[in-house]
């Protein structure tokens, strides 16, 4: 989603025991699925978990998958500050009287792997343009910088930060081991959205 900021900080939180659990996977779950990296050039070095996702990137409906229930516990506290925040405002709390409130359209685990990049790329597609895109960094080092439009931002971990993807964007991961970042796209339904191609309503 376009905002006016290259992105912008959400809070932090202890995530130590979602890390464990990420930490736990062996290479044979993270290769499991290849189908967004054969899909994206600029994620040709990483691998993705899916917990809520669709490969079709439909913006309604979203399908869950085993690995969601497997850490609903975990997460939830960080869904529910999503909603929390984009909740509070007068202007949000009437989006939300008059068309329902918000959800979580998709959530994956993606891992960079070592001395590698996410290349510059500006997310597109009819959903992805009308959600919040909101990153949590699991596993990262001191090595590994997120760019977002004119920002360099070294996200620690357990910071939770929406970026806007609608501006360029890229990663490099300098570091001695593989960075992970939890990815949940949220959906606020009416929400307006001025996006570079015009008004948008999500």
């Amino acid at each position: 989603m376009n905002f006016q900021s290259d992105a912008v900080p959400l809070g932090d939180f202890d995530i130590s025991r979602l890390a464990a659990w990420v930490a736990s996977f062996n290479e044979e779950r993270w290769q499991d699925d290849t189908s967004r990296q054969e899909i994206f050039e600029a994620h040709t070095d990483t691998q993705t978990i899916k917990l809520l996702f669709d490969p079709d990137y439909r913006h309604t409906n979203p399908t869950s998958h085993p690995t969601l229930r497997e850490c609903a516990s975990l997460i939830e506290p960080l869904q529910a500050h999503i909603v929390s925040t984009y909740s509070k405002s007068l202007r949000q709390k009437k989006v939300i009287k008059k068309h329902g409130p918000g959800y979580f359209i998709r959530i994956v685990l993606t891992r960079l792997a070592v001395n590698s990049k996410i290349t510059p790329h500006v997310d597109d597609g009819d959903s992805l343009k009308r959600c919040h895109r909101i990153h949590i960094p699991i596993i990262t080092n001191k090595e590994c910088f997120f760019y977002a439009g004119e920002s360099k931002i070294q996200m620690r971990a357990g910071a939770m930060w929406e970026i806007n993807n609608r501006l360029t964007h890229a990663v490099e991961n300098g570091g001695s081991r593989p960075r992970v970042h939890l990815i949940m796209d949220f959906v606020q339904p009416g929400e307006v959205v001025y996006d570079h191609d015009g008004p948008l309503t999500a």
